[in-house]
């Protein structure tokens, strides 16, 4: 049995005893006794993975090595012969015998290399499952490909960090090692949502991959016991069908990079000119030299490149006109050295480019903020929509040049009059994420009565539906408890006085009964939430979820309402960000990649942590 225990079966097992283990991936227990018939025919039969004899640890370590065994020295450990020679030998006394046979007892003395050092230690199944766990991750984590551990030097590498690893050659880790850590993921990740999921937000994108395919991603975020928001990506599906029909949000980062895009067609004309500079400089090699050496020579210790507009990205026009202001002198300094150099800009254009950097970054802050995939966001859509018009209102009364002014009364027009910003302040779900935030409470609602009182009377609403339940619950919990048993002394006391109920417990019972609450489910979630209005607003730079945590106590039905709404996002970068990576998948070096891989390895990626 114990080569058996360095079979290759137990890389998917776990022992619990001398008889049992648990699979690794699906977490099921079986009997394996003497033998691992029984272990080898679940992975074969519910995984599709073959343990046969080539793959065991024991065969793999016995086959390595063999002619690293180095033949010690003989003079060390040969005994001195005996003198053949005829000539006799004159008595010794015991003492000189003695010290003419200290140096050969020295020389047996020194340490000998034990056989042990020249035969390479088995590994253990725990040291291989850890190795393995770490060069998936380079398929999983970095997203290399497959074949990289047939690349020589890899191979070398591994060598010699663990000569007695031997790397799995990129068919097993395509066709059984991916897929088993995959199926292992979707396991845990079912027993996450099953265990800590009440109530969940959805975003959804759709993205097209170089070979024309249309994938849909789906990710879930929640809170958990802990008051921690998390995700999960539920997959990543083939979708051909129409791209409309859900009902949602919207994704606020998405309708503010519109609000942009729209108000900066005004000066499509002067974009265009720096889009074709940058252009330049990024294509000519002798460009972006002279622009580099023309930094170092002006006492730039690091010299900074141009950044090109990416149709596709949000902010990147914003980051393109802020870099191409910060390099104003070296961009003129070098286009008077070039032969073949596009037109420069006027001196009013530059000034143009500069306030336009001063009127779009408040929308890029805003995007920063709201992008956020470790803490909630849908709370601050009502208050970073509020302050862009806010902002907007005041910088059109600024001292700005008038094509300037115009783009900012493009942008205030564009907020007031588009639909999907309109809707914002309709939406009941951002007015509870907002409402329920204790860094904004009712704050964002001041300036309108009607939606306060609407908003503050469906919080109530949600909340007394949830004291109900709760109640009925308690109820039903007490009618469910046992009554006493006849031997129990509860009995024998109320048996000794006859027929009266008299028990020790009547006083608790009734002195409980009288704190029990009285009031009606409504009036008490309306003291709630007063309660909750009453305490001091949180500081911006806090975290709200941290905050319930500490305070659930305070708020016994209020907390309940709050996990439930500030799981929402106001944007989809969550699954935007999924096809970002998708891109790295599908690349030149592994453009041959199936369908069913790439939804593994992002499945793995995101859902891994």
């Amino acid at each position: 049995m114990d080569n058996n225990r360095y079979s290759s079966v137990w890389e998917h097992f776990t022992i619990i005893d001398g008889i049992h283990a648990k699979c690794d991936i699906c977490k099921r227990k079986y009997s394996y006794k003497s033998t691992l018939t029984n272990l080898k025919k679940h992975l074969s039969n519910r995984h599709l993975i073959n343990c046969s004899p080539a793959n065991n640890l024991v065969s793999q370590n016995q086959n390595t090595h063999h002619d690293n065994i180095d033949n010690p020295d003989d003079s060390e450990t040969r005994d001195p012969q005996p003198s053949t020679s005829g000539s006799s030998m004159a008595p010794v006394s015991s003492s000189a015998s003695i010290c003419m046979s200290r140096p050969t007892e020295v020389a047996r003395k020194r340490k000998q290399t034990s056989i042990i050092g020249y035969v390479p230690k088995r590994m253990t199944v725990e040291s291989k499952k850890k190795i393995d766990g770490a060069l998936l991750k380079l398929f999983t984590k970095d997203y290399q490909p497959f074949r990289v551990v047939e690349d020589e030097g890899f191979k070398e590498f591994v060598k010699l960090l663990n000569p007695n690893y031997i790397l799995p050659d990129r068919h097993s880790i395509s066709k059984t090692y991916i897929p088993a850590l995959y199926e292992k993921c979707v396991f845990e990740m079912k027993e996450l949502v099953e265990k800590e999921a009440e109530s969940v937000c959805m975003t959804t994108d759709c993205w097209t991959s170089r070979n024309n395919e249309s994938f849909m991603a789906v990710t879930i975020h929640f809170i958990d016991s802990n008051f921690s928001l998390r995700s999960v990506l539920l997959g990543c599906f083939e979708f051909n069908d129409h791209h409309t029909g859900l009902k949602s949000v919207g994704c606020f980062a998405h309708t503010m990079n519109l609000v942009v895009q729209s108000s900066l067609t005004l000066e499509i004309s002067l974009l265009d000119r720096v889009k074709a500079i940058v252009t330049h400089f990024r294509k000519s090699t002798v460009a972006n030299n002279k622009l580099h050496t023309y930094q170092i020579n002006n006492g730039i210790s690091q010299p900074k490149k141009l950044i090109q507009d990416v149709q596709t990205r949000w902010n990147s026009t914003f980051y393109m006109i802020s870099r191409f202001v910060e390099l104003e002198d070296s961009i003129r300094g070098t286009l008077g050295l070039l032969d073949k150099a596009p037109e420069n800009l006027k001196g009013e254009e530059w000034v143009i480019l500069k306030e336009m950097c001063q009127v779009l970054k408040p929308f890029e802050e805003a995007t920063r903020v709201v992008s956020g995939e470790k803490f909630m966001t849908a709370s601050l859509v009502i208050v970073l929509s509020q302050g862009l018009v806010d902002v907007c209102h005041k910088m059109s009364k600024m001292n700005y040049n008038t094509r300037v002014l115009d783009i900012v009364n493009k942008l205030l027009c564009t907020m007031l009059e588009k639909d999907t910003w309109k809707n914002l302040e309709k939406s009941r779900t951002l007015h509870r994420s907002t409402f329920l935030d204790p860094r904004f409470k009712n704050i964002p609602f001041l300036h309108s009565t009607s939606i306060l009182e609407t908003t503050k009377d469906d919080i109530i609403e949600q909340l007394t539906g949830i004291i109900r339940i709760e109640n009925n619950q308690t109820a039903e919990r007490n009618e469910q408890i046992p009554p006493p048993e006849n031997g129990s002394e509860e009995v024998r006391d109320l048996q000794t006085f006859g027929h009266q109920s008299i028990s020790i417990w009547d006083t608790i019972d009734r002195n409980a009964a009288e704190v029990l609450p009285t009031g009606t489910s409504t009036s008490r979630a309306i003291i709630e939430v007063q309660r909750y209005l009453e305490v001091a607003i949180l500081q911006r730079n806090n975290d709200p979820l941290n905050w319930w945590r500490e305070n659930s106590y305070n708020y016994p039905y209020l907390h309940i309402l709050a996990k439930r709404t500030l799981c929402c996002l106001g944007t989809s970068v969550p699954c935007e960000r999924v096809f970002s990576k998708a891109g790295l998948i599908l690349n030149d070096r592994r453009c041959r990649l199936k369908n069913d891989k790439v939804k593994m390895l992002l499945f793995l990626n995101y859902n891994s942590n």
